[in-house]
């Protein structure tokens, strides 16, 4: 039986990486719909959100995943780099940076997708953290080249967008750095968990990705704690209950199944913290009713007399 969109989805970010927010899995979804196929694919993002990473799962699961992927940067791509592609038949391209392609590589990048029309050829993908439309109403990209290449875009949303998908994020990159370090740590304690949902990750997926990887690096215990997080910015927080209003109630109306009770518990746990225990706070804060919040606190043993004496 064919896997629904959702189905795919979530497999596809277990493997690229690990996030449950609504706006994740209609991307993953979108992805899983496009990787069989040769369209130009133009991945957009800020500066470490993932476009190599997405750009490379997208190679991954498509039909031509046994050749190497070829990895080109528009910063330092020259003509003859670009005319180069032409004699790389069934191999996926990726273009990172586009935008920043000299006019030149512009000129052959148009020449190139020009010949991909009449024969079977390069798959290329292209990324960029810049408005390509603002480039090319400043004539420093060209419009038809813009055209062609902005076939299908994937548009990753920023970390400070999708919040959920911090923790779940912090412990992929945990486990990494654990194993990579030889460091028997194995799980975020509850403060290090408040602590990184404060942040404003302006670095985005890369600068969490550091942070837990020098942290662990770093680490003696085996839970990582607050007190051993390697922060970086003076520590710029945020409002965590104005963030988390009404994720419960988002991520309930849009989320894969198989993620919904591990989800939900660390949320809960989350919001609990935010609100010191105090259980109206608490649903106020999730988008849902005190007796759906009891009920859910239960299910999940959560419903302890702390809790109870503090609501």
């Amino acid at each position: 039986m064919t896997a629904s969109p959702v189905e795919a989805s979530a497999e596809v970010f277990e493997r690229y990486l690990p996030c449950v927010s609504p706006q994740m899995q209609t991307l993953a979804a979108s992805l899983s719909r496009v990787a069989s196929t040769d369209v130009p694919v133009l991945i957009c993002g800020e500066t470490g959100s993932g476009k190599s990473a997405l750009a490379r799962q997208l190679h991954e699961d498509s039909p031509r995943r046994s050749a190497p992927l070829v990895v080109v940067l528009g910063g330092t791509a020259r003509p003859e780099t670009i005319d180069s592609l032409a004699q790389l038949a069934a191999r996926t391209v990726v273009l990172e940076e586009v935008g920043a392609l000299v006019p030149a590589a512009q000129d052959s990048l148009v020449r190139l997708m020009v010949e991909q029309q009449l024969r079977a050829g390069v798959r290329l993908i292209t990324t960029t953290s810049c408005d390509l439309g603002v480039l090319a109403a400043r004539q420093s990209l060209r419009a038809d080249l813009l055209y062609r290449l902005d076939v299908v875009r994937l548009d990753i949303p920023p970390l400070r967008q999708r919040r959920e998908d911090v923790i779940f994020l912090a412990e992929h990159f945990l486990v990494t750095a654990a194993r990579s370090f030889r460091r028997d740590v194995r799980a975020l304690s509850q403060d290090a968990c408040v602590r990184l949902l404060e942040q404003r990750w302006n670095g985005n997926v890369r600068e969490l990705s550091n942070c837990i990887t020098e942290s662990v690096l770093h680490c003696t215990q085996m839970r990582l704690r607050a007190i051993d997080l390697r922060l970086r910015g003076g520590g710029a927080t945020v409002n965590l209950e104005a963030e988390f209003t009404g994720v419960l109630a988002r991520l309930h109306a849009a989320h894969p199944r198989e993620f919904q009770a591990r989800a939900e518990r660390l949320i809960l746990q989350w919001a609990l913290d935010a609100c010191e225990g105090n259980r109206i706070r608490t649903a106020a804060l999730l988008g849902i009713g005190r007796g759906s919040l009891r009920a859910k606190l239960r299910r999940h043993g959560l419903d302890t007399a702390a809790l109870a004496a503090s609501a």
